[in-house]
C-alpha cells in the first residue's frame, strides 16, 4: 500500500463493517470496510457489500449538499467495499450528555431535530439515530455519522420509526434526560419540518405513539 494511503488502528469491528483510523494523502480519515459474510455465495456477497457501500457513500454526499454536518467522503473503493471519509474529531454525545448543562442539552437537541427534519423532508431515513452516532466537536458542531442503515423513503411510517429509535435510546440509556432532550428534539424537528408541511409533521410525530402501541419497533441490529 502506498505510503500516502495507509490504515493505522482498528477502532471498531461490528457485525457489518470494520472502522480503521488512518491517513489518505495526508488527511486523517476513517476507512469503513464492509466485512464479507461466509454464509453468502461469494458473488452475491460482493454485490451486496458493494451496493451498501455505494448507498451509504452517495447518501453522505447528498446529505452534505443540504448543509448538514456529516463526514466528507474522499473516495469509494468498490473492489474492497470501503468508504474513505474524513475523521471527525470530537466526542460522542452519549459520553457527554450526563454532564451537560440544560442550556447545552436544549441547544444540541433542537439542532439535531432541525437536522433530522431536513433529512426527512428530502426523503432520507437515517435508520440509526442514536447518541452514539452524534459527534460533538470542540467548536460545538454536531455531526451525524454512520449512514450504514440509510434508506430513501417519504412515508410517514418510516420517518416515525426513525424518531422512535432516538426516543427509545434516550429512555434506555439517558433516562434522567429523556423527557427534556426529546422535547427539545421535537421542537427543533417541528420548527424545520413545518416550514413546508405542518400537517405531515404532525402526522409523523403522532405516529410515534402508534408505533409503540402496536409493537412496530425493530432494533437496528435486527434490521441488518
Amino acid at each position: 500500500m502506498s505510503s500516502e494511503i495507509y490504515k493505522e488502528i482498528l477502532i471498531h469491528k461490528g457485525a457489518e463493517a470494520s472502522l480503521w483510523l488512518g491517513y489518505w494523502f495526508g488527511k486523517k480519515v476513517i476507512f469503513k470496510y464492509r466485512i464479507p459474510k461466509k454464509y453468502r455465495l461469494e458473488e452475491i456477497d460482493k454485490r451486496i457489500r458493494t451496493e451498501r457501500t455505494l448507498n451509504e457513500a452517495r447518501a453522505l454526499i447528498k446529505v452534505k449538499s443540504y448543509g448538514l454536518n456529516v463526514p466528507q467522503v474522499y473516495e469509494i473503493d468498490t473492489k474492497n467495499p470501503t468508504i474513505i471519509m474524513k475523521y471527525i474529531e470530537g466526542e460522542k454525545l452519549k459520553n457527554l450528555l450526563e454532564n451537560l448543562e440544560d442550556n447545552k442539552k436544549d441547544q444540541y437537541f433542537r439542532q439535531i431535530g432541525t437536522d433530522v427534519a431536513t433529512l426527512h423532508k428530502n426523503g432520507h431515513i437515517h435508520g440509526d439515530i442514536t447518541t452514539s452516532n452524534l459527534i460533538i466537536t470542540k467548536e460545538e458542531e454536531i455531526f451525524l455519522i454512520d449512514f450504514g442503515l440509510h434508506d430513501y423513503s417519504d412515508t410517514i411510517e418510516d420517518k416515525s420509526v426513525d424518531l422512535h429509535l432516538l426516543k427509545r435510546v434516550l429512555i434506555s440509556s439517558h433516562g434522567n434526560d429523556y423527557e427534556f432532550c426529546f422535547k427539545a428534539f421535537l421542537e427543533g424537528y417541528r420548527s424545520e419540518y413545518e416550514k413546508t408541511n405542518k400537517n405531515e409533521c404532525n402526522q409523523i410525530i403522532k405516529n410515534i405513539n402508534a408505533i409503540e402501541t402496536r409493537g412496530r419497533y425493530v432494533k437496528s441490529e435486527d434490521r441488518l
